[in-house]
């Protein structure tokens, strides 16, 4: 009773193996009109680049009034401190 699956969106990709449409729930994309899995192209990752990341986060509200040297401070704070926690989980693991 709690599934939507005729609510839902599905992928509509073809597989290259088994030539089927794929069975994964999807968005719409606007740029392409169709809808896509997260798989075949459907979300974004996000900027790759340093110099794009810096970009995006200008946008947001708490980086506005930021210069790059201030926001690539910021980002490198976060990212060490969240490297620091997995090998924290690593070690934990191997006990």
């Amino acid at each position: 009773m709690a599934a939507r699956h005729k609510y839902r969106l599905p992928c509509q990709t073809i597989n290259k193996q088994n030539k089927l449409p794929c069975k994964a729930s999807g968005i719409y994309c606007k740029s392409t009109k169709t809808v896509r899995c997260r798989i075949h192209g459907g979300a974004s990752e996000g900027p790759k680049s340093e110099q794009g990341r810096i970009k995006a986060l200008r946008n947001l509200k708490q980086y506005k009034n930021l210069n790059d040297e201030e926001i690539r401070t910021h980002t490198k704070y976060f990212q060490r401190h969240s490297n620091a926690s997995d090998e924290r989980k690593a070690f934990d693991s191997d006990m």
